[in-house]
């Protein structure tokens, strides 16, 4: 089916590895989309299973599939996604979630309803399907959404953002050292447009399908090196502004920091963010793995704080049940 001339085109970005089994499920997704002048975009960074041929199987020459020959990590593979996009809009899917088959068009509608150069980005909902609720927070009214709040941590959890093309420079990529380090990226371009928050869910998030998520807790302390080093960046680039606009939000990170540190062996520097943390906001589970360094080793207090959060998650799991 051929577009009309006045159609933007739209990327979707999918970023994968070694999940040939859960890819159908995204892709069928964007196939099945009522707005049509799109392109899928898959990053395949260096899978060792069926990811190719169930890539070309579906025969779309929408469907544009890039392999690494060697992985690179979540963040290379989004940088190889975002040089590789031509669209007018870009937003990503991973590839473990789905799309509303409406979600393209409602963008590109929103953005012609609001018709302001000067919005880069919307925000729109996402829901768990486990759950059967909303995963995102911090916003529910429709409206404009301030760097400031994104500086401030008063908005989080699974939102699907999608941007103009236009706002995103050649050096706006991904600092491929990081993990979870896609916030430094949100921030620069929330710098630099507004960005308008509106209430639909365009986004079905699965998490229970047997592969952990990125932002799974053991994932992530399995990456605490790296961890580190994002908590160091945002600290480094946004945190004499976040101190002095939200010193609570700046000391969360800090105690962040302070903690992953201490649980990385780190102790002298973790315990004194720890420290710093407390000038601005006394965390608990900062306050508890700071006291735990002076009595447990750091190997020993992450096995703690994995356990306490596996059982945590399973209470909230039965809690849902019992509803």
């Amino acid at each position: 089916m051929k577009s009309e001339p006045h159609e933007p085109l739209f990327t979707v970005t999918t970023v994968t590895y070694n999940r040939a089994h859960l890819l159908p499920r995204a892709i069928n997704s964007v196939l099945n989309q009522t707005y049509r002048n799109f392109e899928l975009i898959i990053v395949d960074d260096g899978s060792t299973d069926d990811t190719e041929s169930v890539c070309r199987s579906f025969g779309d020459p929408r469907i544009k599939y890039h392999r690494h020959q060697h992985n690179k990590g979540v963040l290379g593979a989004r940088n190889t996604a975002l040089d590789l996009a031509s669209g007018d809009y870009i937003a990503s899917l991973d590839d473990d979630d789905e799309l509303v088959p409406q979600a393209l068009q409602t963008a590109v509608n929103k953005f012609a309803e609001l018709s302001s150069p000067d919005v880069g980005i919307i925000w729109f909902d996402a829901t768990d399907f486990e759950r059967q609720q909303r995963s995102g927070w911090g916003v529910s009214k429709e409206g404009y959404i301030s760097y400031e709040d994104l500086l401030c941590e008063r908005i989080g959890g699974d939102h699907w953002q999608v941007v103009k093309r236009d706002l995103i420079d050649r050096d706006d990529r991904h600092d491929e050292r990081l993990w979870c380090g896609e916030i430094l990226w949100w921030l620069k371009l929330h710098g630099k447009c507004r960005a308008y928050y509106a209430p639909q869910v365009l986004l079905i998030v699965h998490r229970q399908h047997g592969t952990e998520r990125i932002s799974n807790l053991q994932t992530m302390l399995n990456h605490l090196p790296q961890l580190i080093l994002t908590n160091k960046a945002l600290l480094e680039q946004y945190g004499e502004e976040q101190k002095r606009l939200c010193p609570r939000a700046y000391g969360r990170r800090l105690g962040v920091l302070g903690a992953y540190q201490i649980m990385n062996g780190e102790k002298s520097e973790g315990r004194k963010a720890c420290r710093e943390s407390f000038r601005y906001h006394r965390w608990l589970a900062c306050l508890a793995v700071f006291a735990l360094s002076f009595i447990l080793s750091g190997e020993q207090i992450r096995r703690l704080v994995s356990t306490a959060f596996r059982l945590l998650d399973r209470l909230g799991a039965l809690r849902a049940v019992l509803k």
